[in-house]
Parts: C-alpha cells; sequence; structure tokens
C-alpha cells in the first residue's frame, strides 16, 4: 500500500496530543518534513486514541485500518531512527571491528586445535615407556 493511498483512507481521522493537534497524515507529513520533532510525539498516545475511535465506530473500515496500520508503521521508523544512535564513523585505514573480530577468531581457533595436537601428544606419551639401555 503506498502512503498517498493511505492518508486519503484516513484523511478524516485527528490526532490529539500535547505536541500536535490535527489530521493523522498532516502528522507524518509534518514529521517527513522535520518541522515536528518526532522524539516529543507519544507514539503509543496516537495509537491509543486510534483504539478508542475504532471502538467507538459501528463498522470498521477494513481499508481505513490497514491505512492507519500503514501510517503507524512509518511513524515508528521514523522514531527508531530518530532515536538509536548511529554507528561511529571510521577513519579512513581504520579496520573495521567486525573484521577484527573475525581475525582474532581464526587465531584463536589455530591455537586450540594445537593445544588439542599437544594434548594428545601428551595423553600419547604417557602410556609409552623409554627403554633405558
Amino acid at each position: 500500500m503506498r502512503f498517498e493511498f493511505a492518508t486519503r483512507q484516513i484523511a478524516d481521522y485527528k490526532v490529539v496530543t500535547p505536541v500536535y493537534e490535527g489530521p493523522l497524515d498532516l502528522l507524518l507529513q509534518l514529521i517527513e518534513q522535520a518541522e515536528l520533532d518526532i522524539t516529543r510525539l507519544a507514539l503509543a498516545q496516537v495509537t491509543n486514541q486510534y483504539l478508542e475511535h475504532l471502538q467507538s465506530m459501528p463498522q470498521r473500515d477494513p481499508e481505513e485500518v490497514s491505512a492507519f496500520l500503514v501510517i503507524a508503521a512509518k511513524l515508528l521508523q521514523v522514531k527508531s531512527e530518530a532515536l538509536l544512535p548511529r554507528p561511529p564513523v571510521r577513519e579512513e585505514g581504520e579496520e573495521d571491528p567486525g573484521e577484527a573480530l573475525a581475525r582474532q577468531l581464526i587465531i584463536y581457533r589455530r591455537y586450540k586445535q594445537i593445544a588439542e595436537q599437544l594434548g594428545e601428544r601428551s595423553r600419547q606419551g604417557l602410556r609409552c615407556y623409554l627403554r633405558l639401555a
């Protein structure tokens, strides 16, 4: 479902929060244009209001419900991107932490194999007796 279709389906629903009051589609538009800070908006409150709106409806329109889900998913994505930390920018020539970990695991595996071989030799050596002449 495209966002244009979703916004047309739910255009008459109004959101009321401390930071925004108006249509849901306009809320999404303001957030996408960075005119409203999504981190100040409680998405749980928006969702709860919509659930109350659904309960008050005598007949639920599946297209309207799916339109709300599309817009809510987009709002959730934008908010999570705003709240999650950005990965650090690496300097040129700096090793990727994932590559460094993989290299260290390969070295560890080699040492573990050698230790197992030495342990096996030791166990075999304890069962052997030298003949003294």
